[in-house]
Parts: structure tokens; C-alpha cells; sequence
């Protein structure tokens, strides 16, 4: 693809101005009817070590609201960040609607940079495949964000010139700033990386829009180019105000699983739960401190019917643990802000660090659960989502992370002795609400 593009194009400083001004202000008009419109925007900015990105970025910054947009780069991955998934630094800072995020390389920088490097070097932190890139682009983009790819592209011989006015300003200190090696001491090498980066993830939903910046301002006003026509279309086919609809009932002649469980089995008797628990208790308390050790995370999810023990089963659970080492998220319909970010986003904000266990009283299944029951995602969301949960699960499994997921289970009979036994007992009583006795009555 890069040899397809045409470097010789110069734009004079006349028609650079004009250009420029009439492009500035429309790029700021566009910017505030994204912000209307609640489009929540993520521009990549890839390409050659020395083709101005920076210079780039920072004009089209000077054409929009502050307000509206942030800045982050790929180029000050910490140690720790590398100790947890991959993704979750992204996911951790998706825009909310209406903002536009702006990285300054991104998640395709890390995986070149390793390429090019040593790609059977130990940290395999960095060698994410193309297919999870373009999973994540694809989970973003099907939930509404829209996904802008800019490459960056010069010659050898001006990515030369470039560097040595660079180096001429900051002498050697500003490869401190970039790490990651120096792109210009092999063109070759990562051409090759840079062709294969295209051919891979240049998708329908994220397609790459590669800019010549052999004339800088030629680069400028490309780049100025693609995003309001990025902008222009997005904001031509948001879609219409979703819908509530309502799951149908389900069918009784589909067999469930849930039902080939026994629920009749019983502890012999209580001094022997005691005694039990307290055996399991000793076990957690080593189990934990040899996790903070090792250095491996825990996430452990907690579904079930209402009053089917959650709460109790992760009272119990902690008990013996230090309180320094785990976490409890509970989790219930999303708040205002939390509308504001694909669904899973939340569930990204609580990856325990290396040692610690992050326990959710319910989970992100709520999407194809109670979401899908009431009709608060769409069929085509929560049919999909089934797939995005796996490819999440799936990254933090990759990292040595260990997920557990428990389902609680009881029967209609034992959920209404529940729910009466709570409203008879004042200390309880806080436990049971109307919304609870409304879901018995949707139970399948």
C-alpha cells in the first residue's frame, strides 16, 4: 500500500493558509455536532518515527474545544501496565460520547515495535495478534464508536532530514522521550511490518487512511481531509434512538440446563459445616498469600437468581482473607456516566494487579441476561455479546489471569421461602424490594 502512495505532491504556503483556515473552522463545527450527536470518536495516529505526527496532532487539536478531546500514546507503557492485559490500558480510557480520544500510536506501536525488535524475545506482553486487534476495533465500532486510522508516511531520505533536524534541537535526549527503538536505523524492517499491518487490519469497520507527509503541509491538510470525512459520514448514519423490546417468553419445549441439577443435597449437619468451613478458610488464607507471591490474579464472577446466595456465598468466600488483597465490586445497572462507554467498560476499571482477587456480585453477563430479559439491549447486541464476553474472558486468561464464574442455583419454591422469610425478618427486610417479586413473576 505505501508504495501506492504519492510523495511529491507540495502544496504552496498560499494554498496551504487557505485550505488550512477553511478546514479549521469546519473541523471545530464538526467537533461539537459529534458532542451533540454523542458519537464517541477514537483517532489512531500511526506511522514512520520522524513524519511530524506530533506537529500533525497538535494542529488539529488548535482547530477544536479542548473540552472535547484527549491525548494519550502508546510510547510510555509502564511496568506495570505490562503486568495486566493488554487491552485494558484502552479500554480503561475509551471516550464517552461525544468525546474524541486521540492516540499518539497506539495499540499498533506496541505490536510493530516487537516485530521489529525481537518477536521471540521473553515479554510476550507485546506480541498481541492482529486478529485481537481487530476483534477490539470491531467490538468498538459495532457498539457505535467510531474508529479513525491514520498512517503517517515518508521516504527514507526525508525521514532522514527529519530525524536530524530533531536530533539537531534536542541532541540525543529525545530517544529517551520515545522509546522503542529508531525506526530510520532499518526503513526496510519496518516497511515490511507496516505492509502486513495493512493487509491484516485494514477492515470495513476500521479502515486504515494512510497520509504523505513528505510536504508536511501536504500531510496537514490530508490528514484534515480524512477526518472530516470520517466525521461527515458518522454523523450521516447515526442510528435512531434505541428501542426497549421486550423478550419474548421462551419456549418450554427447549430444554434447560439448569434444570438436570440436583437441589435436593444437603451438609450433614451444621457442626460438620462449621468444621468444614473452617478447614476451607485455613486453605484460602495460604491459597491467597501464595497468589500475592507468585503474582497471579484472581477474578472471580458471582451470577444467580434473586436471593440465590451471592452475597452470602461471597461473605463467606472473604472471610479469612486480607482485606488488602481482594476487592468486591458489586454491580447493578449501569449509572449515567457509565451509559456513556461501551458496556464492558466498567467491568475493565476493576482488573486486580498481579497477586489480588477481584470478586463481582454479579457480572457483565448481565448484558445477556437481565439487558436481554427487559429489552435494554437490542437483539443483534446481546446476541453478539455472547462472543465478545469469550474474547474478553479470553485476554484475561492470556495474561495468567484465573477466572472462575459461579452460577447459584435454586428452584422457583426455594426463591419465594426466600423472598417471604426476608419480608418477615426486620433485619432483611432491606434485602427484598418490589423490583425483586416483578422478576419472580418473569422467571421461565
Amino acid at each position: 500500500m505505501l508504495k501506492e502512495i504519492d510523495l511529491k505532491h507540495k502544496i504552496s504556503k498560499q494554498d496551504y493558509d487557505t485550505a488550512f483556515d477553511a478546514m479549521s473552522v469546519k473541523l471545530g463545527a464538526l467537533e461539537r455536532k459529534i458532542r451533540d450527536a454523542g458519537i464517541p470518536v477514537l483517532i489512531v495516529v500511526e506511522g514512520w518515527r520522524g513524519s511530524m505526527r506530533g506537529q500533525i496532532i497538535n494542529k488539529v487539536l488548535q482547530s477544536m474545544d479542548p473540552r472535547g478531546f484527549s491525548v494519550f500514546s502508546a510510547s510510555k507503557v509502564t511496568e506495570a501496565q505490562k503486568k495486566l492485559p493488554f487491552f485494558m490500558f484502552y479500554w480503561r480510557h475509551l471516550p464517552p460520547k461525544g468525546h474524541i480520544n486521540i492516540h499518539h500510536r497506539g495499540w499498533y506501536f506496541l505490536k510493530n515495535e516487537h516485530e521489529v525488535g525481537d518477536p521471540h524475545e521473553s515479554d510476550q506482553w507485546y506480541n498481541v495478534s492482529y486478529d485481537s486487534i481487530n476483534t477490539f476495533e470491531k467490538e468498538l465500532t459495532d457498539d457505535g464508536y467510531l474508529v479513525i486510522k491514520i498512517f503517517t508516511h515518508l521516504s527514507k531520505k526525508q525521514q532522514k532530514i527529519h530525524m536530524d533536524k530533531i536530533n539537531k534541537i534536542y541532541d540525543s535526549s529525545w530517544e529517551d522521550m520515545t522509546p522503542g527503538g529508531i525506526e530510520g536505523a532499518d526503513y526496510k524492517a519496518y516497511g515490511k511490518v507496516y505492509e502486513e499491518m495493512f493487509v491484516k487490519t485494514d477492515t470495513l469497520c476500521a479502515p486504515w487512511h494512510i497520509v504523505p507527509v513528505e510536504d508536511t503541509k501536504t500531510g496537514i491538510i490530508a490528514t484534515f481531509e480524512v477526518l472530516i470525512d470520517a466525521l461527515e459520514k458518522a454523523l450521516e448514519r447515526k442510528p435512531k434512538k434505541k428501542v426497549s423490546v421486550p423478550m419474548p417468553k421462551a419456549d418450554n419445549k427447549v430444554p434447560h440446563i439448569l434444570d438436570k441439577y440436583d437441589l435436593n443435597k444437603s451438609v450433614e449437619s451444621t457442626e460438620v459445616y462449621k468444621t468444614t468451613l473452617k478447614e476451607y478458610h485455613k486453605k484460602l488464607q495460604a491459597l491467597q498469600l501464595e497468589l500475592y507471591k507468585v503474582g497471579v490474579s484472581t477474578i472471580m464472577g458471582f451470577e444467580g437468581w434473586d436471593a440465590g446466595g451471592k452475597g452470602g456465598a461471597i461473605k463467606r468466600f472473604t472471610a479469612p482473607l486480607d482485606p488488602l488483597g481482594y476487592s468486591v465490586n458489586p454491580v447493578s445497572a449501569p449509572n449515567d456516566w457509565e451509559k456513556q462507554f461501551n458496556y464492558l467498560w466498567r467491568f475493565w476499571q476493576h482488573i486486580p494487579m498481579p497477586g489480588e482477587i477481584a470478586i463481582f456480585d454479579r457480572t457483565w453477563y448481565g448484558r445477556v441476561l437481565v439487558e436481554r430479559v427487559e429489552g435494554f439491549a437490542s437483539p443483534q447486541e446481546w446476541k453478539r455479546a455472547y462472543q465478545e464476553i469469550n474474547d474478553m474472558e479470553e485476554q484475561w486468561a492470556n495474561q495468567n489471569i484465573v477466572v472462575n464464574k459461579f452460577w447459584l442455583q435454586i428452584d422457583k419454591d426455594e426463591q419465594y421461602r426466600r423472598f417471604q422469610a426476608r419480608e418477615e425478618d426486620k433485619a432483611k427486610q432491606w434485602k427484598i424490594t418490589d423490583e425483586d417479586w416483578r422478576n419472580k413473576e418473569k422467571r421461565q
